[in-house]
């Protein structure tokens, strides 16, 4: 196993410097020179196609509000798919396109993305072969895939595999694979490989209004929330890739335009693998709404989600609304040997679907996962719904669109089927072991540690990392690499995107609030001011999501 240490990185079996320009660097690239392509949005699909327009050689801009997947791209089921429950809605096409990106994704970022087995259980005698013969389908539709294909087990096969199962009534089951994923790393990671490939990428910067000539777009005002100073972008053509806020940044483009956007709201309820033993997933076919549940093992932690609930105006920090989480628990419970209650939830996460309906369609169970490029009068060019496992194919997608569009020059093809990420280069599943023995630490931690970073965690890490505290499982130097290589700018960027201890731990991650913000008010140079107030926005935050499940 080739493994990269200290300020270098593995590339193509050779070892080269690793470059970063900081946040001031990038700024003023923004504001001095002019681009082929401007993104707006930094979630999933605006730095999935940063990184592929970048890497095609196009000067390439990148802009998000907040922070890299603040937003939805953060708040997944953690699962790169085909989607199973597509079959009985006869989206072949979209299964098979994301079977097709998930291999890909396995190999470019063996770190992140990992193969996962679920549990498909079955309490009634017919029900074994009738999803057998969905399954055999979705072996087919994978057929370029390297994932075992699906399998009937028994009852007792079932019970070893998801040990938390409802015993009563079951008949056994059949076991079948899709891949799990670090959703907000990965998205942090495409941003980072768009800067590498050239583009100029920035968070804390929001779109104030469009700059037009005769109608037509010619660049952007943006403001530098981080100084508030505002100032002219030009490019040549402008993707709006801002998830469930297209139509606000629609609206800027022309008031006169109607709303495409059906938002959707899905929770999920996080638990402790001792309350819900598990080493495979589960996923229950069908529930009173008609959808899919998922009981997911991520983490060290158990997710089960999620819901499918219509809203009208989502927020930034959305929570559970009605009755969401009585109504995971009562469907968990159905499928569970040990009833789970709110008082065994440690954390809560909410995402807003982002799903495009221009027909105004509000059953937003049966809209397409299908993402939708609308092009505006003026030249806007708009992204919206789709999936984070067909994210590379939906970038493409739009690169090519928006070179269309701008009357762009044809540069190079797409070339982000092979790439491998950060961190990719010389992985292995026993990356771990080398860090235990390196760092004197516990399986555990080693584990999660390969998993963020794999043969980067060495230049992480460096020779000596400290814990930011007893009983806290990172270190000080993980909070110093967010600062300076990952774009984290402040405490709620750690905890929630950059570590994902906020999804998984509301207790914990309340601990961790002021030493997180003491590094960071070190190496990000922060008055007190800006430390009390990093420091109040994330305990805030960590309050109201308790409440919105207790």
């Amino acid at each position: 196993m080739q493994i990269c240490r200290g300020k270098e990185t593995c590339k193509a079996g050779r070892i080269v410097k690793m470059e970063k320009q900081g946040r001031a660097e990038q700024i003023s690239k923004l504001q001095k020179e002019s681009y082929d392509i401007l993104f707006i949005g930094g979630g999933s699909t605006g730095a999935g196609a940063a990184f592929d327009a970048a890497k095609r050689g196009y000067k390439t801009a990148l802009i998000e509000k907040r922070d890299f997947a603040s937003g939805t791209s953060s708040r997944s089921t953690k699962l790169i798919h085909g989607g199973v429950r597509y079959l009985a809605q006869f989206h072949f096409k979209l299964i098979h396109e994301a079977l097709t990106e998930r291999q890909r994704l396995l190999e470019n970022a063996p770190h992140l993305v990992k193969p996962l087995k679920f549990v498909l259980p079955a309490y009634r005698f017919y029900e074994r072969p009738y999803y057998g013969i969905g399954l055999t389908l979705y072996d087919i539709l994978a057929s370029r895939g390297k994932l075992p294909s699906h399998k009937t087990i028994s009852k007792s096969e079932a019970i070893k595999e998801f040990s938390a199962i409802k015993k009563d009534g079951l008949f056994g089951g059949i076991t079948y694979y899709d891949a799990q994923f670090n959703d907000a790393r990965l998205n942090v990671l495409l941003a980072r490989a768009a800067e590498k490939e050239g583009a100029t990428v920035a968070n804390r910067v929001e779109l104030v209004s469009f700059i037009k000539e005769n109608g037509k777009l010619k660049g952007a005002n943006l403001k530098d929330l981080e100084t508030g100073k505002i100032f002219p972008i030009y490019a040549k053509v402008i993707a709006n890739t801002t998830g469930v806020w297209v139509d606000h940044v629609r609206r800027l483009d022309d008031s006169r335009t109607f709303n495409v956007l059906s938002p959707s709201q899905g929770i999920h309820l996080v638990f402790s693998k001792e309350k819900i033993p598990c080493e495979s997933a589960m996923i229950i076919p069908k529930t009173k709404d008609g959808r899919v549940v998922f009981i997911i093992p991520w983490e060290d932690h158990v997710i089960l989600g999620t819901t499918d609930t219509p809203i009208e105006n989502p927020g930034d920090e959305p929570l559970p609304i009605g009755n969401e989480v009585q109504f995971l628990l009562d469907t968990g419970n159905d499928y569970l040997e040990s009833k789970v209650t709110q008082k065994d939830i440690v954390s809560v996460f909410v995402g807003i679907r982002p799903l495009i309906s221009p027909e105004g369609n509000q059953d937003t169970k049966n809209i397409s996962r299908e993402e939708v490029i609308l092009v505006s009068n003026s030249g806007l060019v708009t992204m919206g719904g789709g999936k984070w496992s067909t994210y590379r194919k939906m970038a493409e997608e739009l690169v090519d669109r928006l070179v269309q569009v701008g009357s762009i020059e044809t540069k190079e093809e797409c070339s982000t089927k092979v790439y491998p990420f950060p961190g990719s280069k010389g992985y292995s599943e026993t990356l771990y072991q080398e860090l235990e023995k390196t760092y004197k630490i516990e399986t555990k931690l080693a584990k999660r540690l390969q998993n963020y970073y794999g043969t980067e965690v060495f230049e992480v890490l460096g020779k000596k990392p400290k814990l930011i505290g007893k009983g806290i499982p990172f270190f000080e130097e993980e909070v110093v690499f967010a600062a300076k290589e990952e774009f984290a700018l402040g405490v709620t960027d750690i905890l929630a995107r950059r570590f994902r201890i906020l999804f998984l731990d509301l207790d914990l991650s309340q601990k961790m609030v002021a030493p997180v913000a003491t590094i960071l008010a070190k190496q990000l140079k922060w008055k007190e001011k800006t430390k009390k107030a990093e420091e109040a926005e994330a305990l805030n935050l960590i309050e109201s999501l308790k409440k919105s499940y207790r």
